[in-house]
């Protein structure tokens, strides 16, 4: 979707989920089906989805597939600031397509909310019961700037799993406000449920303690409140899990104007997993350079415990990151982040990177796949308003695990296309596959007068996306003269055509069916005609994961 096609609405929000046959997209104003494929299915506004009226304000949806109930699942607030009416609209898929979008194919129910305000509503579900987490406001009297009264979790069951009928949920449970951190003391600031990926009895909601001061005193922090809502419906309270210092980050510059880009305050944004294999989630926030980076995070639960099992930074000496999302495969075999990255010398652009069970903790597999650039600054009328401000960009972006590929992460992201005071970003949805790590180990040995041996050791590789070729480049200095593949998945071969009296290095890369792999370091350069190898090291060329052509286009 496009800021042209959703009657210019700013922020987008940009979130979106996958699902058995289905990808489902919402923004600000509106939602989006697709097919696996990515072909358009059907859209409308937010407001004709929940039969409102046009001028009805919604904003800061969320939704997600439950695997646990086969059915999709939504949540928006009603944003009003006119008066003290207050709404959570929440509800779920009648069945396991998320077609028509109406009360036809969606059962829908409004919470209400007087006099707060449920701000940045963040969803996520255990087997029984959806899951909201938010930032209440007091709206009376009805101001644009309501004061903060306290963050608060509400769940609402769902109905049996095969029942199509729409009746009326038990009422809701909730927290009282304020809730607190587990210090018992410092107030909760946007708890995010987990959006789990598995049939959990126990639903997790993590919470960053905030650094900006929207909940008190500002400043570094190094925690992560931790609760979980039990198959019974009762919320309670887990330990605080320590992380590394955090702060509020930076707003991020962009070529082409000197508005930056709101990167947040700190909070989490989103969260995928589950409580056994581990829960993902992530921030953006101020990096010791001066700019902004995204932490994460991985938690598992042990015993009666919460426990970090991993945290990590992607981060950059040249650019600003932020807007992240992160997800675990479906098969718990690796994860994907992806982010915005910008900076005074380019515009912003989604990227993403890989991980496997076997990457290093705390570490990405190398490389990054830029997955969709801007062609223009973002100046719209959000930017420097009030003066001094700087422009809305995104708030959130979107991560989800793929139930049937189970070794693909699905998202959506924003970018920009045009300058000017009408927004103009576009949605970039795409899959991501993961590709096999670089090969190490590469040695090479002169045969005869026009050849070489090249050997190597296969890097790290998805087991359900094993590689099927190896291709070999032969270089002098550092000009690549040509390549040749494999017959299989051999760790050897002769490359033939070389010129006599010449030097050369080689590397390798691993080929699987969604594509090429990353390159690896530079063999030991061999002189053609002489029959010993000479070791001499040659730094690698830069590598740069690739992503699957099939099902989605990636943005290349």
């Amino acid at each position: 979707m496009t800021a042209a096609g959703t009657s210019l609405s700013t922020p987008p929000d940009s979130t979106g989920a996958i699902g058995p046959n289905h990808y489902v997209e919402m923004v600000n104003s509106s939602i989006a089906v697709y097919d696996r494929s990515l072909t358009l299915l059907a859209t409308t506004t937010l407001q004709t989805f929940i039969n409102q009226a046009p001028g009805v304000a919604l904003c800061d949806p969320q939704v997600q597939w439950d695997e646990s109930a086969q059915r999709w699942l939504f949540a928006f607030p009603y944003c009003n600031i006119a008066s003290t009416v207050q709404r959570l609209f929440v509800g779920w898929s009648m069945g396991t397509s998320p077609l028509p979008l109406s009360n036809l194919g969606w059962c829908q129910f409004a919470i209400t909310n007087d006099p707060y305000l449920m701000d940045y509503p963040k969803l996520g579900h255990n087997s029984k019961y959806l899951i909201v987490g938010g930032n209440l406001y007091n709206e009376n009297p009805p101001t644009p700037n309501p004061p903060f009264a306290g963050a608060g979790i509400l769940w609402v069951q769902k109905p049996a799993n095969g029942v199509t009928a729409c009746a009326t949920p038990p009422p809701p449970g909730g927290t009282t406000l304020p809730l607190k951190n587990g210090d018992g003391v410092t107030l909760t600031f946007t708890p995010v449920p987990v959006n789990t990926d598995s049939n959990a009895s126990d639903g997790y909601i993590v919470s960053a303690y905030d650094p900006a001061g929207n909940a008190g005193p500002p400043g570094l922090k190094s925690k992560v409140a931790v609760w979980h809502l039990d198959s019974a419906g009762v919320l309670r309270a887990d330990n605080d899990v320590a992380v590394n210092t955090y702060n509020m980050p930076p707003s991020a510059p962009q070529l082409g104007s000197t508005f930056v880009l709101d990167t947040l305050d700190g909070r989490l944004t989103q969260a995928v997993g589950d409580p056994v294999s581990g829960f993902y989630t992530q921030h953006t926030v101020a990096g010791p350079t001066g700019r902004s980076e995204v932490h994460w995070y991985q938690f598992v639960v042990s015993g009666p415990s919460v426990v970090l099992a991993q945290q990590g930074s992607i981060s950059s000496p040249t650019d600003w990151i932020f807007n992240g999302a992160i997800s675990p495969r479906w098969d718990a075999q690796g994860a994907a982040i992806i982010y915005n990255r910008s900076s005074p010398s380019i515009y912003p652009v989604i990227a993403a990177r890989i991980r496997y069970a076997a990457t290093s903790p705390g570490t990405w597999a190398a490389g990054e796949l830029v997955l969709a650039s801007s062609t223009a600054p973002d100046t719209d009328r959000s930017c420097n308003s009030p003066p001094g401000s700087p422009c809305r960009w995104g708030d959130y972006a979107a991560a989800s695990p793929d139930p049937v590929q189970t070794n693909l992460v699905w998202g959506t992201s924003e970018f920009n296309t045009a300058s000017g005071s009408n927004p103009a970003w576009s949605d970039q949805i795409f899959a991501i596959a993961p590709t096999p790590e670089a090969p190490v180990n590469v040695v090479a040995t002169a045969l005869r007068s026009n050849a070489a041996t090249v050997s190597w050791t296969p890097g790290a590789a998805d087991p359900a996306l094993p590689p099927v070729t190896y291709t070999v480049t032969a270089y002098l200095g550092s000009v690549a003269m040509g390549t040749m593949t494999t017959a299989g998945a051999g760790t050897t071969l002769t490359f033939t055509g070389l010129t006599a009296g010449a030097t050369y290095t080689f590397t390798v890369i691993a080929n699987t069916a969604p594509g090429p792999g990353l390159e690896s370091a530079r063999s030991n350069a061999v002189a053609i005609g002489t029959l010993q190898s000479s070791p001499v090291p040659v730094p690698p060329r830069d590598p740069v994961n690739q992503s699957s052509p099939a099902p989605v286009p990636t943005g290349r």
